[in-house]
């Protein structure tokens, strides 16, 4: 989405803070951030306000250095295949290891975020995917990583705040949820715009 699509943008913005971990490994930034994600889900799952609290925190703090290890790889000319799949490898960790813990938490709901993952998880394998058979990495559609991260720092915030929840034909609506639900949606959406867009261009 939009937000995938500013990275070019963004990416000089980290260089002053990226020229701070220049003496870091960029792989110990990477197994920085896949710590912090998983705190995340853990905080998430714990539910109570200052734990939501320490997710949002925790949630920032591994999107910082999941954007920091691979501008640190350039600064140091250190760049690689090798690093590279750790950094996708380490986000579809990331990635589960935070939806997990919305969906086992008091807010969750265990079906939705079954959806969420598969979502998710098909958005991101058709990126690659199109990469894998000689395109471009595709970061179109409408639920890209970047996208995700931001309706889940914002959801965290409205979690804190507004607490209740409503019944729509037994199934328990929050602010959680609907995260999950936009997740499934939107994330299964995306991998379809991706699967187009890649058997479009092979044709």
């Amino acid at each position: 989405m939009v937000l995938d699509s500013m990275r070019s943008k963004v990416d000089p913005m980290l260089l002053p803070l990226a020229l701070k971990f220049k003496r870091f490994n960029p792989d110990f930034i990477s197994y920085l951030a896949i710590i912090f994600a998983a705190l995340t889900g853990v905080f998430y799952y714990l539910s109570l306000p200052y734990f939501l609290l320490g997710a949002f925190i925790a949630l920032v703090l591994s999107s910082l250095f999941d954007a920091l290890d691979g501008r640190v790889a350039r600064l140091q000319k250190i760049s690689s295949k090798r690093g590279d799949l750790l950094d996708h490898v380490f986000d579809r960790y990331a990635d589960i290891f935070i939806i997990l813990g919305i969906t086992f938490s008091i807010y969750g709901n265990v079906a939705i975020g079954l959806a969420a993952i598969i979502g998710v998880m098909l958005t991101s394998y058709m990126g690659t995917q199109s990469q894998a058979l000689g395109l471009k990495r595709n970061y179109a559609g409408i639920l890209g990583r970047a996208d995700r991260l931001v309706f889940m720092l914002v959801a965290i915030i409205l979690q804190i705040i507004i607490t209740g929840s409503v019944l729509v034909y037994g199934i328990k609506i929050d602010v959680s949820t609907i995260l999950l639900l936009w997740f499934a949606i939107g994330g299964n959406i995306t991998a379809l715009m991706r699967f187009r867009d890649a058997y479009v261009a092979l044709s």
